[in-house]
């Protein structure tokens, strides 16, 4: 990520596009092309996500990779939501599972949802977003509090700049988080607290809503990678991770970027 940055330049840029939100672009170098909100300094740039352009199914960041951890324990048929569009890598990772590999049985509902129609827009031209996927284009909190679905994974990586956005530590939020869920959901937040203390408070708030969670550390990122279900998640840990086939694939060297994996149940 860290040459990325370096060569986000204007000579490597091939879409930039000015949003509600604020500034979004597209670069691109011989081996990837990657997505930003700002584009002032270095320490400004924010890369929304990196897609490989020989294999743009693979799955860069180890952070990303973790938002696949279901698939230590997949459901027969999957009814899928994610809160966070971003450069589709999650999207284009699950149907190259489905399409090309054993590790998935059957996606029956795959819905996405963006607050940045802009993002949209790029991700299906420039990010191999199939143009025929479920993405709704409004705010994610609005989309929970109308949702009749039912969802066994539901994946959420949203942020405002470096921070996730303040409506997580909603409890209401995560009431509705429960009410599409069903009973045998994992629901998986990419979260980069402020502080210690907020990440004790949400924990001790989502403890009131999952009965069990597991909580990952990285070793070169500050993001926190939390799972939660109602049914136990002892089976996440480092060496199921190491030895299960999808990640031996698709993530191998995942377990060796975990710093921790703690679980609460």
């Amino acid at each position: 990520m860290r040459q990325l940055k370096e060569d986000t330049i204007k000579s490597n840029l091939i879409e930039s596009q000015q949003s509600a939100f604020g500034p979004v672009c597209v670069y691109q170098n011989e081996g990837y092309r990657w997505l930003t909100l700002a584009q002032k300094t270095n320490e400004d740039i924010t890369i929304q996500g990196v897609m490989n352009l020989t294999q743009p199914e693979q799955v860069i960041v180890p952070i990303n990779q973790c938002m696949l951890l279901f698939l230590l324990k997949p459901e027969n048929t999957l009814n899928i939501l994610n809160l966070g569009l971003g450069t589709a890598g999650f999207e284009r990772v699950m149907y190259y599972l489905q399409n090309n590999t054993p590790y998935i049985n059957a996606i029956n509902i795959f819905n996405t949802v963006e607050i940045n129609p802009n993002i949209a827009t790029i991700a299906a031209q420039h990010f191999n977003l199939p143009s025929n996927h479920n993405t709704y284009l409004q705010c994610a909190e609005q989309y929970i509090s109308q949702c009749t679905d039912h969802f066994n994974v539901i994946t959420i990586d949203i942020f405002s700049s470096e921070y996730h956005l303040p409506f997580l530590t909603s409890d209401n939020f995560w009431q509705n988080i429960n009410r599409c869920s069903e009973q045998s959901t994992q629901v998986i937040v990419n979260l980069n607290p402020q502080t210690g203390q907020e990440l004790q408070m949400l924990l001790v708030m989502l403890r009131q809503h999952f009965k069990c969670l597991a909580l990952i550390e990285f070793n070169e990122y500050k993001n926190i990678l939390l799972v939660l279900s109602q049914h136990t998640l002892m089976h996440i840990n480092v060496d199921e991770i190491q030895n299960s086939p999808v990640f031996i694939n698709f993530a191998p060297t995942l377990y060796k970027s975990i710093n921790s994996i703690y679980h609460i149940e």
